[in-house]
């Protein structure tokens, strides 16, 4: 839907202003808050006559909550942060009960009841090992709860693996939507970079107390989320000093020599991996806690190139056409090996807490910053690795809340985010840089031939700054009902540049440096400030034989920006309607309900059942592309534009689950869903008044997905805990690209408009996560995980497999992988000593990943079989078939070491 401007005049219309006006109202009196708290609630009856006990105090120690029971023994316990305690339970004439190791997640209810026995009995204090139920009884869509001894026990290091292993997720795509339709959440503050949505900082295995993967259906607070959400609840400082530090080195060993060169030697100037962590008290007041974590990591990766020529080479040329064969080749290399995909990444996480009991308020101030350089793979530098630019990024995020506790039932948190994002990449940092080449001396004149020198011409720089500002409200407004409501702001800058170089010849003939006039396609430069409210309220109702979640979200987003009136002169002819005229690009607005329910079976059994409306903004960066609609006056297509009117994408999800205890610590979850997607991004053609033509971003792709996930989970005991998960899914869709329709009409003849339904590229039928952990944790553990999928798709070039053409007809080899961490814990003075083995790919397997189009597999190219011409270079055909980019990473082995007290 769309908020209307009145013509001749420069203000917004009485109906945005009305949405404006009540969201400001809201967003000053209620909340928007996603989850970052869980809820202890039961029972406490007297064990002989099963009578309540009034006035039975339950208190959570090592934090200021508590409760007392009313005159039906019951208690709730609110805004309890994710992770395991004490639970005491008194009462006057009764004896004490405590249990121990309680569990406590994200935006789910513990359950705790008791039976209390008479002082008159002798029997002293009672302690109780509390252990997690294998159900879930509130749980009203697919979650996956992963803990910090979770994480520590698994072969991975940054979050990403962790979420890749999370049923119903494809490299990054949640429930076949595609890659940027996650949000991510940092103690309840979204943390997406909003120029491409994705995660906009790191955040350390080291710093999460506990991750809530949602793929299936979420509440109404949850918002510019699509296909699933990523909730991060970071730790917190201890009342008592604790600190550990860490140490890996290794290095990859394969036995596929003729793909990954210069592998297979063992030293300490491969991956290196330093981590430490530091919390405790401050001494500067008492209540005031910090959380400490830093990490460096360097690696040279996998993939290297030879140096055989420098960027000062040039492209061989034919002294005497008739003799092709005979060609001069300038190669002044080394031959030495050159890594192509480095990676130097460092980052610190820090949080400080600040409780005053007294005054029921709570501060806390978390802060996150990484700096990343990297350089990205390209097939056809192997030999001119130089080239390559590299690329530089550097984020931060502040976060500042303050939490108000009025009684035991309402709690209100105000929270302040800053989140800063920069994004570089050059070859030189001085643009003007002699050393840059004339990109004319790499031209590639031959097929399956690298480049013979030559470098990278373009560079970019762009940074994305975003302040929010969430105020929450939630209160137990009776023993059934917890409700709350909400509102929140998004204001955003947006900066980007890119530009190529353009070369210029002097009269004399030397070659110089030179860019393009700003405002051309070759120099692409924009500011602009777009911004995003919203609204929202959501109750949760529990009652013994049901649980509902149920809210309604209201969104609005203003792009702030202006477009030209008439799309077919966007080149301004003063001869046409619309020369240099502008409007302002219209504001847009959404509403999505949502709606959970869950029904107990038995204290071994639920069935759940939940549907919701899901929209999400197109990133920015679509929404700004090519600002000034520069379209080239030739025949052809060769540009497309952004749209700063582009609606919400909307995804309409059914999810039907089941979770039950099969056997002793063994339990079983089952669901099926279905996923309905409209409005996602794609390209429209139009044309100008002068007839050259050009694509435009709007929202004309569809899709849907259907699936079903099992999942059997062994609960940690008798040394050995696992989890299985299995989804079979089919996901289709028109387009899996945004610019597929572009493209399909830059080929010639263009490819046949008409949508049809094919299958995505993330079609992944069957994808298998297995997690296994040994021994004891206090001593010895091995992790193990093992991940299978069944392929996924690829269009077959039609001349080679003699059928007919459809996109995405084929299918990729299946794909699986063993990784292990083994652990080997010592105490040593007072010390916490720990020893690590890491390996990656234990088997050395070659999944393949790029394939060709003629025969489904990679390396094998029936074209480059047939092709007799020559090769202008020095490679075999062979040689340039091997990609390793087509491939997954060969094994890697690293050892480590870590002491903690």
């Amino acid at each position: 839907m769309k908020l209307k401007q009145k013509k001749g005049t420069n203000s917004k219309s009485s109906l945005h202003l009305l949405v404006l006006s009540l969201l400001v109202n809201v967003f000053l009196s209620q909340v928007i808050l996603a989850g970052t708290t869980g809820k202890i609630s039961g029972k406490v009856l007297d064990k002989e006559t099963k009578e309540p006990v009034l006035g039975a105090n339950v208190v959570v120690q090592g934090t200021y909550f508590g409760a007392a029971t009313d005159v039906e023994g019951y208690y709730y316990i609110n805004n309890v942060t994710p992770g395991k305690y004490s639970v005491v339970i008194s009462a006057i004439g009764y004896h004490k009960v405590t249990f121990e190791n309680v569990s406590v997640k994200i935006d789910l209810t513990t359950n705790l009841d008791v039976e209390l026995t008479s002082e008159a009995i002798t029997l002293g204090e009672v302690v109780v090992q509390a252990s997690a139920p294998l159900i879930t009884k509130d749980l009203t869509s697919t979650s996956a709860i992963v803990t910090s001894d979770d994480i520590e026990m698994m072969p991975v290091e940054n979050l990403g693996q962790v979420i890749r292993l999370q049923a119903g997720v494809v490299d990054g795509h949640f429930r076949g939507g595609r890659s940027n339709e996650v949000a991510y959440l940092i103690d309840g503050i979204p943390v997406n970079d909003a120029y491409n949505n994705s995660l906009s900082v790191t955040v350390e295995n080291n710093s999460i107390r506990q991750l809530e993967v949602i793929s299936g259906t979420f509440n109404a607070e949850y918002g510019s989320a699509m296909s699933g959400v990523v909730n991060i609840v970071t730790k917190e400082g201890a009342q008592n000093y604790e600190g550990y530090a860490s140490v890996y080195v290794g290095n990859y060993f394969t036995q596929h020599k003729d793909i990954f060169y210069n592998l297979n030697k063992f030293n300490l100037a491969g991956p290196k991996d330093f981590q430490f962590n530091f919390s405790g008290p401050t001494q500067i007041a008492d209540g005031l806690t910090f959380f400490l974590t830093g990490r460096y990591f360097k690696d040279d990766g996998y993939m290297y190139g030879k140096r055989v020529y420098l960027t000062t080479d040039r492209a061989p040329f034919v002294p005497d056409p008739s003799v092709p064969e005979f060609f001069i080749i300038q190669n002044h290399g080394d031959s030495a090996y050159v890594p192509m995909n480095p990676e130097e990444n460092m980052s610190f996480n820090g949080k400080l807490t600040y409780g005053l009991p007294d005054l029921n308020l709570k501060f806390a101030y978390s802060f996150f910053w990484d700096e990343h350089e990297n350089r990205y793979y390209s097939h056809e530098y192997r030999l001119a690795p130089d080239g390559l630019k590299t690329h530089y990024r550097t984020n931060y995020v502040h976060n500042f809340q303050v939490s108000y506790f009025p009684t035991q039932s309402t709690f209100a948190t105000l929270k302040f985010s800053h989140n800063y994002n920069t994004y570089k990449g050059y070859l030189y940092e001085n643009e003007y840089d002699s050393n840059y080449v004339d990109p004319n001396n790499s031209t590639v004149i031959s097929s399956y031939t690298f480049r013979h020198g030559g470098n990278e011409i373009d560079r970019y720089n762009r940074f994305t700054k975003s302040n929010l500002v969430l105020f929450s409200l939630e209160s137990q407004v009776t023993k059934e009902h917890k409700v709350k409501i909400g509102a929140e702001g998004r204001f955003h800058q947006l900066y980007n540049t890119w530009k190529e170089i353009r070369n210029q010849t002097e009269s004399e003939g030397t070659w110089t440096i030179g860019y393009a006039n700003e405002g051309t396609k070759y120099n692409i430069k924009y500011y602009r400030k777009p911004y995003e409210l919203a609204a929202y309220i959501q109750d949760k109702m529990e009652y013994d034989i049901m649980i509902i979640n149920a809210g309604i979200r209201f969104d609005y987003f203003n792009s702030n920006t202006t477009m030209p009136v008439d799309l077919r002169n966007p080149l301004n002819n003063p001869n046409f309607n619309g020369a240099y005229q502008t409007r302002t690009a219209e504001a847009e607005y959404q509403i999505s309900p949502r709606f959970g329910v869950s029904f107990p079976i038995s204290d071994k059994g639920a069935i759940h059942f939940s549907y919701g409306h899901f929209f999400q903004l197109p990133p920015f960066e679509n929404l700004y592309a090519n600002h000034n609609y520069l379209i080239d006056q030739t025949s052809g297509l060769n540009n497309y534009v952004g749209n700063p009117e582009l609606k919400a994408q909307k995804t309409v999800k059914y999810e039907l689950g089941l979770q039950q205890v099969i056997f002793e610590n063994i339990s079983l979850y089952a669901s099926v869903y279905y996923s309905d997607i409209r409005n996602l991004l794609g390209i429209e053609i139009l044309d100008t008044y002068e007839g050259f033509v050009f694509g435009r971003y709007i929202n004309r792709d569809y899709g849907n997905v259907k699936g079903l996930v099992l999942t059997i989970d062994k609960r940690y005991a008798d040394f050995f805990s696992a989890k299985l998960d299995y989804t079979f899914q089919v996901a289709r869709g028109n387009a899996s690209d945004p610019l597929q329709n572009f493209y399909n009409n830059q080929s010639d003849p263009p490819v046949e408009e008409t949508k049809k339904v094919v299958p995505l590229n993330w079609d992944q039928t069957s994808t298998l996560n297995l997690i296994a952990t040994i021994g004891d944790p206090m001593d010895w553990t091995v992790g193990l995980i093992f991940t299978y999928g069944s392929g996924t798709p690829y269009t077959e070039d039609p001349r080679y497999t003699r059928g007919l053409r459809f996109e995405n007809n084929g299918k990729k080899p299946s794909t699986m992988n063993l990784d292990l961490k083994a652990t080997k814990n010592f105490q040593v003075f007072g010390l916490n000593i720990a020893a690590y083995l890491m390996i990656y790919n234990v088997l050395d397997i070659k999944n393949e990943y790029g394939v060709s189009a003629t025969t489904g597999r990679a390396g094998q190219d029936l074209a480059a079989e047939e092709y007799i011409g020559y090769i202008y270079g020095l490679n075999t055909k062979q040689e340039y078939l091997l990609n390793p980019q087509d491939y997954s990473a060969p094994r890697q082995i690293r050892i480590g070491f870590g002491f903690g007290f």
